[in-house]
């Protein structure tokens, strides 16, 4: 009895210790656990940059987001790239540049999100709660400091070059809480620029074409060719993509600015690119093609003037797309150097990895917008 009781204290004593050594397994992973939400909550409050190069304080993770001002479609087609924070936008400025409204096949909830005037006042947002605001810089002093007198954080963006967008992106993550994901697609970024240079880094000066970007408008019938400032993002697009932005000495200044026929005859360039961010460029194009004036241009004559691609938003701009904008130009520029380039993989693959949209929507959304542009 003695040497059977022996044997079962001494296979008590052993369950106790592999319950104590559970207790104790459990209570590290608890305090990993512990540590590791502590970690993630301790990230705010936070003090980030924002695009006026202004130390923004955020007191706490933003719930309730709003984004407002002109220049909406710019601030919110960068921050809709982080899709987790997508259902906590409460109010949003205009979205719909004149081709359509992309948002909504992001979020199936945008059409219960409170939309915003054009022209929107500091109260008007205020009665949304928000924690955070998220503006275009130059609204700053019309919206940012009336906002941050009442207490709400505001947070501006540039994003007008390549450079602003990428360093930008990552203070935008920062703010959100979101690092990863900003690195993630400063990366995406960084590699398609990267396929872009090295196709192009042996070209000489003299095989860079010359091209003309062109905006044009029409406003209560007022039709003008305008050339975006010299530092601006279409500038910056043409000589990224192997060309030499022609007009770039001739617009110094801060805005766009008018050109008369004259001028462009004068510039006569190999290439001319013609956007529109309100209207469909199908809309004028045959038009200004068959106009007399036109046929003098050599571009004309040899089949070189060009709509540049859009979706629902122009890729001549500092919207996310810009870099298309680049892949596409470079390929019309230089076939020779891009003839394995795939316009249709790479505007989807762009699609997926920036927005997580799936293959069947960017064929019924997308694609069909881009008739032409796809080869």
């Amino acid at each position: 009895m003695q040497r059977i009781g022996s044997i079962n204290s001494h296979k008590s004593g052993g369950n106790k210790r592999r319950f104590t050594f559970s207790k104790t397994l459990l209570f590290l992973w608890l305090l990993l656990v512990t540590a590791h939400v502590g970690a993630q909550s301790s990230s705010y409050p936070m003090i980030v940059e924002d695009g006026l190069g202004r130390e923004v304080k955020i007191a706490s993770r933003p719930e309730r987001i709003v984004l407002a001002g002109k220049a909406t479609l710019i601030t919110a087609n960068a921050f809709y790239l982080f899709n987790d924070y997508r259902d906590n936008v409460v109010a949003i400025g205009k979205t719909n540049q004149g081709l359509g409204n992309f948002l909504p096949y992001l979020d199936e909830n945008f059409d219960d999100v409170a939309k915003l005037a054009h022209e929107v006042g500091p109260e008007q947002i205020i009665a949304h709660r928000p924690d955070l605001v998220i503006i275009k810089d130059f609204m700053y002093s019309r919206l940012g400091e009336p906002l941050e007198k009442l207490g709400v954080p505001v947070f501006t963006l540039s994003l007008e070059t390549a450079e602003a967008y990428q360093d930008e992106i990552i203070q935008l993550g920062r703010a959100l809480n979101r690092e990863g994901r900003a690195e993630e697609i400063r990366r995406i970024y960084s590699q398609r620029l990267q396929q872009v240079d090295q196709r192009l880094a042996s070209l000489p000066e003299n095989r860079r074409p010359s091209v003309l970007l062109l905006y044009y408008s029409n406003r209560g019938g007022d039709r003008a060719f305008n050339i975006a400032p010299a530092d601006w993002m279409q500038t910056y697009q043409v000589e990224q993509a192997g060309g030499r932005a022609i007009w770039k000495e001739s617009n110094l200044g801060k805005g766009w600015k008018t050109v008369n026929f004259e001028q462009i005859a004068a510039w006569d360039p190999d290439y001319i690119c013609i956007t529109s961010f309100n209207t469909p460029t199908s809309d004028f194009f045959e038009e200004i093609l068959s106009g007399p004036q036109w046929s003098m241009l050599r571009a004309t004559r040899e089949g070189r003037v060009l709509e540049f691609p859009a979706d629902f938003y122009s890729w001549a701009q500092p919207d996310v797309r810009w870099i298309l904008g680049i892949e596409w130009l470079a390929k019309v520029l230089h076939p020779e150097l891009f003839s394995d380039f795939s316009m249709d993989s790479i505007v989807e693959s762009f699609y997926q990895e920036m927005y997580n949209l799936d293959g069947g929507t960017y064929d019924s959304v997308v694609k069909p917008r881009l008739e032409g542009i796809l080869e």
